[in-house]
């Protein structure tokens, strides 16, 4: 945990104590890290690993919100005031996972001022994210939601290779759809026809490359 960039303006001392801090544990894939509603009473901090963000809608439905990879916060809400978690999070695979109390963590931000910064900052790309997700629900159709979405997964995940932007990340029809809103059966008539056109094409079963003919297609920016 002290060894990742939100730590890196730490000197030794100040590392060895979030060290001292911190625990650590391993989370199996689909395991549960916090609970919506639950008292957020803990910082968390994915070292390995992917986790995803969601909440589940009042028939139990489950919204996937994002998905967050190794050096990011989550839970820090819980930093202002008693507050409850706002969100689920669950371990995407095998996952490794620090935490802090929120009062340990406190203190650390006390003592180093800049490390707030990283934590508005944190925060702030988290409101961006979910302000984008809404946008993307409530203004586009679903091939424009699923496109998008992958382009924004991309953005994190994507690694140049010589068909495209492949998606270097596992998605079932159903991630897909708790995504972006949609059916599994619309999502897989909406990848069938963009397979279809070459927009992206399949790299084994979960996974997918955005080709050129994709940027292009939906005015989006490749990495």
């Amino acid at each position: 945990m002290a060894d990742l960039w939100f730590f890196s303006d730490f000197n030794v001392i100040e590392k060895n104590k979030i060290r001292s801090l911190a625990a650590h544990r391993n989370y199996a894939k689909g395991e549960i890290v916090m609970r919506e509603s639950d008292p957020a009473e803990r910082v968390y901090l994915v070292t390995s690993g992917k986790v995803k963000l969601f909440k589940l809608s009042e028939e139990g439905k489950e919204i996937i919100l994002d998905y967050i990879q190794s050096g990011t916060l989550f839970g820090e809400e819980g930093l202002f005031g008693d507050h409850i978690y706002s969100v689920s999070a669950a371990s995407v695979d095998t996952s490794h996972i620090c935490s802090c109390t929120k009062k340990d963590f406190a203190s650390l931000i006390v003592e180093n001022p800049s490390l707030a910064l990283k934590v508005i900052g944190s925060l702030g790309e988290k409101v961006q994210a979910l302000t984008d997700s809404v946008e993307n629900l409530a203004l586009h159709d679903v091939e424009s939601r699923i496109t998008r979405a992958l382009a924004r997964l991309a953005k994190t995940y994507g690694r140049e290779e010589a068909r495209g932007v492949l998606l270097d990340f596992k998605l079932t029809h159903e991630d897909l759809g708790s995504l972006t809103g949609a059916s599994r059966v619309m999502v897989t008539r909406c990848l069938n026809k963009l397979k279809g056109e070459g927009i992206i094409a399949q790299n084994g079963k979960r996974q997918y490359v955005l080709t050129s003919a994709f940027f292009n297609n939906h005015g989006l920016i490749s990495q």
